[in-house]
Parts: C-alpha cells; structure tokens; sequence
C-alpha cells in the first residue's frame, strides 16, 4: 500500500454509455463517503452510446487491444485496478481476458467485477459458456478478488476459477431520488422500463397482457419505456407487431431517461421484468425504492432481490401464462400491492442504498490491500442512519 492515500483506478464503458455498469461506475468514482479514504477515478473505455462489442472485427479487436494497453499503464501506477467486466460469450469474454491479464501485470491488486447477465444468470440451459470462453476467463484467477452481482453469478465464477476469492457486492441506488408511492391508484399502472428486445421477455408481456384481457381484466394500464437500441430490426419490429396485436401499440413510449424515468416510477403502482437473462437489474433496485410491487422471473439476482409473494412475484422465463397470473394478482388486490411495495422499499433501504455500497467497497479495498480476507465485512451491511 502507497504511503499516501490508496489510488483506485475504476475501469469501465461509462458516458455516453448508459445501462448498469456505467451507473455503478459513475456511482462509487463519485461517491464522497469512499473519496474520503482512497483517491477513486475513472478510466472510461466507452467509445459509442450502443454497445457493439460482441462482434469479431477488426475495430473490436483494435480497441480490446488498446483497452489493454491503457489498463496496463494505468496498473503501474495504481494500488487497486478495478475492473468492471462484461464477461460474455465471445470476443467480451476474450477482452476480460486481455483487460485481466494487462491489470494483473501491474503493481496494482485488481479486482475484477463481473456484471454480466450470461456470468450472473446461473441459467445454463438458457445461456452458458463454451470452451473458449471458460478458458479466457480462468484469467479471473489472477485477480486478487472477483466480484459478482448475484449468489448464482459467484457460484459460476467459483467454478471458473477456483481457489480464487469471489464476493458478491449488490448494486445500490441514491434512495433519495427514488421517494416511496402508495401503490393505491385505481386503475394500477404496470411499468416496464429497458431496451426493446426479445432477452427482455417483450414477447411473453405482450402475451401475458392479451391473456389478461381475455380472462375480462381490463382494469389496469401499461407503459413500456425503451428504446430499439442494438436489437436487431426485424426482432424489433415482432415485438412491435405482437403488442398491436394486442391492441397495445400505445403502450410503447419510446426511450426515456433520468427524470423521465423517475417520473414514471412515481406514477407507477407495478414494475415487470420478465427477462431471460439479467445480472442484479438496477432498473428493479429503482422500483424497489419507489416502493412498487415487482414481478420478475427467476433469472440472476431478481430471487436475491424480490421474494416470491413479499416484494411481489417471480415466475419462470419464458412463461406467459405464469407471467399473466402473477400480474393478475398483483393488479386484483391493492391491499397485497401496497404490501409488496412496503416490502420492497424496506428491502431496498436495508441492502441497496449508497452507504451499504460505500461500506462494501471500502472494506473490500481494506482486505484486499491487507492481503487478509478477514478484513472484509459480510456482504450485507447495515448502515445505522
């Protein structure tokens, strides 16, 4: 450790980035409360606003190497490099690869911290590793600790590196900018919020709503804010298609971000999520500490953050009528609704507020500078307020 105060390099794909882990990177390099013990900056490796960096070309392949290089550099002169990883199949599980083995050259400890939904979804019938990606990633084992974003995800990349220190460190949210609604209005609102694509389950919603309808439940309104974003056009235009066959076309508002969202949030009663393939969603941490009833689907961290029948429902992936009787539910009885988004918002102010992280990374940073793992607090902190 530097005789001054311990330098932290965050790496990640922040602005003009959007989406979790340029908010969790743009969160603690910000953070006052971890400022006050280490100097945390940014080394921002975002290039363009949609990421596209799952395609084998020769420009993917240029900036993984120059990524690396600037992580290496970065590595000299740093005490901890934090890395921030999209381990995914493909050329993202070969860029951690080289961004481990350039950070572990170093002088610095690293820390890789995989966000990824395929690392974190603990579904392997749904999406998995294959050879060449679990032999890049036994690059995890260089790093002096690895970090996760789901109890699933820490299982895998136990698995993927063995004998090597795996934590998994919940997301967080400013709890503040999210106040905590009733849930009473009549009719609810269903709110889905993220890009417009079939790995969100666009197409099981669109399903469940036209089952509802069928069964008479018409009470009740939906909005779908999201934008096309890397979706390919013809799968965005089925989903398009398989929402105005449901006479829900309106529902769609298009892209909106920061206020907008929160704004939503505010008037919202119900939060759905039904994806195939998630890490630990911010987006659902948000809905929490809005205090609005959840339904998601069992996938990543979503069983970590919603319990079946207490902060609302969980159903499996791909299950439309599963998907349509949680909603049903949910939207039929307000006592139970308020309930769930009480519950949510206690969750949310108990595991997911900006302290609780703060509190996690810096003990974290502690132990891992110290070399002695016993240096690090459990995983959920409880911050006296």
């Amino acid at each position: 450790m530097s005789e001054q105060r311990p330098r932290v390099v965050v790496v990640a794909e922040a602005a003009p980035m959007r989406g979790g882990i340029a908010t969790f990177a743009e969160t603690i390099t910000a953070d006052p409360l971890l400022a006050r013990d280490y100097d945390v900056e940014l080394l921002n490796t975002a290039r363009v606003a949609t990421r596209e960096g799952g395609r084998f070309n020769l420009d993917n392949v240029r900036y993984a190497l120059a990524d690396a290089w600037r992580v290496f550099k970065a590595a000299r002169q740093a005490d901890i490099v934090h890395l921030q990883l999209v381990a995914d199949p493909g050329l993202p599980a070969l860029r951690a690869a080289a961004l481990n083995l350039a950070a572990s050259a170093g002088r610095a400890k690293l820390i890789a911290h995989v966000h990824s939904a395929v690392g974190n979804a603990g579904r392997p019938e749904i999406a998995g590793y294959g050879r060449v990606d679990r032999m890049a990633l036994r690059t995890l084992r260089r790093a002096r600790l690895v970090c996760t974003v789901s109890t699933v995800g820490t299982a895998t990349m136990q698995a993927l590196a063995p004998r090597t220190w795996v934590e998994t460190v919940d997301n967080a949210v400013n709890l503040d900018d999210f106040p905590a609604g009733t849930a009473d209005t009549e009719p609810p609102t269903v709110l889905f919020v993220g890009v417009i694509c079939q790995r969100k389950g666009l197409f099981e919603l669109a399903r469940a709503a036209r089952l509802l309808h069928e069964r008479g439940i018409h009470d009740w309104n939906l909005v779908v804010v999201g934008g096309q974003g890397p979706t390919p056009q013809a799968e965005y235009d089925q989903i398009v298609a398989e929402f105005d066959a449901a006479g829900l076309r309106a529902a769609m508002v298009g892209p909106e971000y920061g206020d907008q969202v929160k704004a939503r949030l505010a008037q919202a009663d119900i939060f759905v999520l039904p994806s195939f393939l998630e890490g630990q969603p911010i987006a659902i941490i948000e809905a929490m500490a809005s205090g609005l009833a959840v339904v998601g689907t069992s996938i990543g961290a979503v069983p970590d953050l919603i319990r079946d029948g207490v902060e609302g429902r969980v159903v499996e992936p791909g299950d439309a009528p599963a998907l349509a009787d949680a909603l049903a539910q949910v939207i039929g009885d307000q006592d139970a609704r308020r309930q769930m988004g009480h519950a949510a918002r206690e969750r949310a102010e108990r595991s997911h507020g900006l302290e609780q992280l703060s509190a996690r990374l810096n003990s974290l940073y502690r132990a891992v500078l110290s070399g002695r793992r016993s240096a690090a607090v459990e995983r959920s902190v409880t911050v006296p307020q």
